[in-house]
């Protein structure tokens, strides 16, 4: 039977769903499907993700500040948000974005993806 992350990236589009997958099945991210959001973990630290209703993929402030800085998502397209004080991340959406969110991904956490 089929995990809920299984079914969930199931849902995504082809492209989405291919990046889960692999990130699913590298030896150092996992993923979690939540109500809103399909979150990516590197070594257990929060990556950031995707929210499926607005399609915007997304690092966290934490991750960011944690690998670099916020000069690689941006090289990446990613815009600094600050939706409240206590609530500020990178995101991206539209065109590439899928894209974008791996290869910064990679550059930031030194993985091959």
């Amino acid at each position: 039977m089929p995990s809920d992350l299984e079914l969930a990236i199931a849902k995504l589009p082809v492209p989405v769903a291919a990046l889960f997958r692999e990130l699913h099945e590298h030896p150092d991210f996992s993923c979690a499907a939540l109500k809103i959001q399909m979150t990516v973990h590197f070594r257990g630290q929060k990556v950031g993700g995707l929210n499926r209703t607005t399609s915007e993929w997304y690092f966290s402030k934490v991750f960011v500040a944690d690998h670099g800085g916020g000069k690689v998502p941006e090289r990446f397209g990613f815009t600094q948000m600050l939706k409240r004080p206590d609530h500020e991340y990178w995101g991206r959406t539209g065109a590439g974005a899928t894209e974008a969110f791996r290869s910064a991904l990679s550059e930031m956490t030194k993985a091959s993806l």
